[in-house]
This record gives structure tokens, C-alpha cells and sequence, in this order.
């Protein structure tokens, strides 16, 4: 009887602690669905107690929203621009 009782509540701790917590999303998910990055980013801000998962899952998700690069954005480095209107004199074409 006590080896009956002790399995199942082994089994059952044992489901208890494996459905906790899930998985982080990774940074290549939140790259791919930025608005759900953005959205979990905003719900870290409210979070005051998190675990060691939930914490990796903000910092994926703010880490692609910072490295995410818009193809519609001008570079600001790019001096391109700047110089075809400064190598352009009056008058010509």
C-alpha cells in the first residue's frame, strides 16, 4: 500500500513540475513574429516576479525588437545621399 501511495504521488509532483513552466520562445521566433515580440516585451514591463524562463522569453523577445532592422528605414550612415547633392553644381544636369 505505502509503495502504491508513494508512486502516485511521485507521479503526480512529477506531472505538477513539468507543466509549470514551458519553454522560452526563442529570438529567431520573436524575429519572425515581431508584433508578438512587441506585445510580450510590454507585458515584461508589468511583470514583478518572474522565473528564470520568463526572463529569458523578455530578453529573447526585447533583444529581436532592438536588432530588428527595417528594410524601409533610411541608413543613417549612408554618405551616398549627401554627396550626389553636393557633387551637383548649378546649372548642371
Amino acid at each position: 500500500m505505502k509503495t502504491i501511495l508513494f508512486g502516485l504521488l511521485s507521479l503526480s509532483a512529477l506531472i505538477l513540475l513539468t507543466g509549470c513552466g514551458g519553454e522560452a520562445k526563442t529570438k529567431e521566433y520573436y524575429d519572425a513574429h515581431l508584433e508578438e515580440a512587441k506585445a510580450k516585451a510590454e507585458a515584461c514591463k508589468k511583470l514583478e516576479k518572474s522565473n528564470e524562463t520568463q526572463q529569458l522569453d523578455c530578453q529573447n523577445a526585447r533583444s529581436a525588437i532592438f536588432l530588428h532592422v527595417d528594410p524601409n528605414a533610411k541608413n543613417p550612415f549612408d554618405t551616398n545621399e549627401d554627396m550626389r547633392s553636393f557633387s551637383k553644381l548649378p546649372g548642371a544636369k
